[in-house]
């Protein structure tokens, strides 16, 4: 089985991040401004994934995107990443600055926003969905997928 990079750096963190979680769910943590859901027009929802992905892909905050826009009981699909929002901020807080990323494309509609990503220089492709609930990130599912050595499409992946 051909095990791609981000996928090997995903689960070196994993147990680190497990063993010393950063953030804990309690009351200490502040609530994200955006949560719990306030009713969100579609270019208000529109509006604020952008920035959410904005926070998190491009200026690779992904406390700051978390914090903000993230609710703490954030439903993660992922099969690399344990549940809620305080185990996502530690777990990309590891793995967004240790990754070469590029959006490819990006667009939202009906509460959904996806986001597609070139990773390391199109050795990978990532595909991260996200479910809003009005102003609020409620829910996310990704789908990589690494190029094969022995490609013959020269558009594969993008």
């Amino acid at each position: 089985m051909h095990v791609s990079p981000f996928l090997s750096l995903a689960l070196t963190a994993l147990p680190a991040i497990l063993a010393n979680p950063i953030y804990h769910h309690d009351s200490s943590i502040p609530q994200a401004p955006f949560c719990p859901p306030k009713p969100a027009t579609p270019s208000q929802q529109h509006a604020i994934f952008f920035d959410f992905i904005n926070k998190l892909y491009v200026l690779k905050d992904p406390t700051t995107a978390y914090l903000t826009y993230v609710s703490p009981d954030y439903i993660n699909h992922s099969p690399y990443a344990p549940q809620g929002r305080a185990a996502a901020i530690a777990f990309l807080q590891y793995l967004i600055p240790s990754v070469n990323r590029t959006i490819v494309h990006e667009t939202f509609e009906e509460d959904i926003g996806f986001v597609h990503l070139n990773i390391a220089g199109g050795q990978m492709a990532v595909a991260d969905v996200f479910r809003l609930n009005g102003t609020c990130v409620m829910e996310h599912w990704d789908v990589d997928q690494a190029k094969p050595a022995n490609a013959t499409n020269p558009l594969s992946l993008f």
